[in-house]
């Protein structure tokens, strides 16, 4: 055993930032962690026979990536890319060890059995954050029992024949281990953040200074910590695997025991032919620049922000609440439809986009036939001859107002019954709401109000989880992973008879629909001065005051009657879905500068406080790096084919290798699978389909200047 000095948070000031002091700390051999004392303090819990030692444990790997790159900054993939592990830190509650080599992890694992008499009927959980990057290192040197995968070489969980249970304390926060370890209770030993070159080249037998090991030892402390602060209100037998689980489980407790409930979910199932039409009507939320305005320079650009917009759909919209059943187009055309949520097999002819905003509708990725004489401004349909999808009758509302065409053709239609979501569910929404609206800028809630706010944000995606999500499996002899390919009447048939399933699929696909009607009617009002919108947020040009004032006054009383508002601590009201001023706090009440070249790609600058800050989204781009170089190098370098060679964007290359001896430094070692992730360039760019609309609509551009 040694001391090493890290820095721990001591205290908080008045601005709510951590204040730290540096401390000694124990840096334990394996032969020495106190596991018996730690066995006798612990809790077993039960479930199906297997006990869990209820330990908060965290395990984490350093690497060092071997690459190269020409002249242009572009990796070289002849030799490809590999990385390998020079150092792990293993946490067991406050006890910490460090190893250098796979040699010295293998025998950690044993002496974990043989100490704590682990098996698979007795079972220690280690949290990994981004168990995937380590399992990609590790799955050669561990005895592989089984695991659970939300994708190819992504597993939330790995059990190995000893009795260590892997878990992805990533997936169970979905945060940063940095903002993890800020949002928990009693946290103390925070990531140490910008203390570490990634870059230098390390070997096991590189000395590692007390600031590298420091910055070791805070990462699995820290995230012990964490998973001990969770410990607080679950075991690991109770403790989802997700961040999602936590809120499914809010919301699957509301209706337990509902038999009424149970019945109406069970009688909407879907079947093998309404399922895929649901998916395939299913989109996210609606991204899109103006074209007008795509690659210049605005001045003055103001930008709205739809308060809790997934959440306002879910408590004020309604949804399918009857079984859908098939519509004939006769009836259709004879019958008012608007008690109705419709599901539609459409084709439309010369389809052409006739919209105010320049913000297109229709994606050409949910067409599922159309003709090659299509004409797309950043993915979405400005004109077509021919186009076929399955949509629902929002998103046949919306097709009205912004295309003309000369014919519709309609193969099929299936109805159901619109009603509000059930107030079980409505309330558990609304609860979240309540509290993360009371809590927020209380310094003595942050924990809560993070936890709400995270909770209200996840009501959505539980709506939305894929039925048809075949089981991954992975065969450590082969080391290959396999998709089941089960029939969708079998997933089907077994999701609806599992007690753990009680959302409606359907419910999902209505509530980013009728978000995007909510986000479509206020474009229609802002116009052709809309510059860019993104799911809730709308970007724009020119004195619209009133236009959201207006706006904001029906929105506030659809609010009060559907009970859609809460308190602030300051005894203020706040609204579901009411459009909010997002430059409010800016000096100048407007993003000073604003440049976008399509979708998800913007920069723009704003002054708070008469300072001058930059923020960069692109996606692929990290956010401060983006940020960084475009404060250096002015917003209008934000241009197609502007070079990035410090992006953070990260490339991935997989090397699937056996366990195997490499020599690096005069250093030999053991090594086997790994991914080496490298900080790749980034070029901005366009498709040549854009390139040219964007050509034609600067041809036809007046010279803006802006308001």
């Amino acid at each position: 055993m040694r001391m090493i000095k890290v820095d721990i948070v001591d205290h908080f000031d008045d601005k709510g930032e951590p204040v730290y002091k540096t401390v000694e700390e124990k840096v334990y051999k394996i032969e020495e962690l106190p596991l018996l004392g730690k066995m006798l303090e612990c809790k077993d819990s039960t479930k199906r026979g297997v006990n869990y030692l209820n330990i908060p444990c965290a395990f984490d790997i350093e690497t060092t990536n071997i690459f190269h790159k020409n002249k242009k900054g572009e990796i070289i993939t002849d030799p490809a890319p590999f990385a390998f592990m020079y150092h792990w830190q293993f946490c067991i509650d406050d006890c910490v060890c460090f190893g250098r080599t796979w040699n010295e992890f293998m025998i950690l694992i044993r002496t974990l059995q043989e100490r704590m008499n682990l098996s698979l009927k007795n079972r220690l959980v280690i949290f990994v954050h981004n168990l995937p990057f380590e399992w990609a290192f590790m799955n050669r040197f561990i005895n592989y029992e089984e695991g659970f995968f939300k994708d190819v070489r992504k597993p939330l969980k790995i059990l190995t024949s000893e009795g260590i249970e892997f878990r992805c304390s990533y997936a169970l926060s979905n945060m940063s281990l940095s903002k993890f370890c800020k949002n928990e209770i009693g946290v103390k030993h925070y990531k140490l953040v910008d203390t570490y070159d990634y870059g230098k080249i390390r070997t096991p037998i590189t000395p590692m200074s007390e600031t590298e090991e420091a910055y070791c030892y805070n990462d699995v402390r820290g995230l012990s910590e964490c998973i001990k602060s969770r410990l607080l209100t679950d075991t690991l037998t109770t403790m989802p695997l997700t961040s999602t689980g936590y809120v499914r489980r809010d919301l699957r407790s509301s209706v337990t025991g509902d038999k009424k409930y149970r019945t109406l979910f069970k009688n909407n199932a879907l079947d093998e032919v309404l399922y895929p039409m649901c998916r395939d009507a299913f989109r996210g939320g609606d991204t899109h620049a103006n074209i007008d305005y795509s690659r210049q320079l605005l001045k003055n650009i103001h930008a709205r922000d739809e308060a809790s917009a997934y959440p306002a759909a879910m408590i004020m919209d309604l949804y399918p609440q009857t079984a859908f059943t098939k519509m004939n187009v006769s009836t259709y055309l004879n019958t008012d439809t608007s008690e109705y949520a419709l599901l539609i097999e459409v084709i439309f002819k010369d389809l052409v986009y006739i919209g105010n905003t320049g913000i297109p509708y229709i994606p050409l990725a949910k067409c599922k036939k159309f003709t090659p004489d299509k004409i797309v401004d950043n993915g979405r349909v400005i004109y077509a001859s021919y186009v076929q999808m399955t949509i629902t009758d929002i998103d046949l509302e919306i097709i009205k107002h912004e295309y003309l065409f000369t014919d519709i053709m309609m193969r099929n239609i299936y109805a159901s019954v619109y009603a509000p979501l059930s107030d079980k569910i409505k309330n558990v929404v609304m609860d979240y709401f309540r509290k993360k609206t009371l809590l927020k800028n209380d310094p003595d809630k942050v924990y809560e109000y993070n936890k709400s706010k995270n909770s209200l944000n996840s009501c959505f995606g539980c709506m939305v989880m894929r039925i048809d999500k075949q089981l991954i499996t992975y065969d450590d002899s082969a080391h290959e992973y396999t998709e089941d390919d089960k029939p969708l009447e079998e997933l089907l048939d077994k999701f609806y008879k599992s007690r753990n399933s009680f959302l409606s699929y359907q419910h999902g696909v209505w509530i980013t629909a009728n978000a995007r009607l909510r986000l479509r009617k206020m474009l229609w009002e802002v116009g052709n001065d809309v510059v860019y919108c993104d799911t809730d947020s709308i970007k724009f040009r020119g004195d619209h005051e009133k236009t959201f004032e207006d706006r904001n006054k029906i929105l506030i009383e659809e609010a009060i009657k559907h009970g859609a508002y809460a308190e602030t601590k300051d005894g203020k009201i706040k609204y579901m879905g009411v459009w909010e001023d997002e430059c409010k706090n800016y000096d100048n009440g407007v993003y000073d500068e604003f440049k976008t070249l399509g979708a998800k790609k913007y920069v723009y600058s704003a002054t708070e406080k008469g300072e001058v800050e930059v923020v960069s989204t692109i996606a692929g781009v990290n956010k401060s790096k983006g940020s960084e170089y475009f404060t250096e190098n002015g917003i209008d370098s934000f241009d197609i084919g502007t070079v990035l060679f410090d992006s953070g964007h990260l490339t991935a290359f997989y090397n699937d290798d056996n366990i195997h001896e490499i020599t690096v430094d005069h250093c030999k070692f053991l090594t086997a699978s790994n991914v080496a992730l490298i900080d790749n360039t980034y070029k901005i760019g366009v498709t040549g389909e854009y390139l040219d609309l964007l050509q034609n609509a600067l041809e036809n551009r007046e010279d803006i200047e802006y308001i």
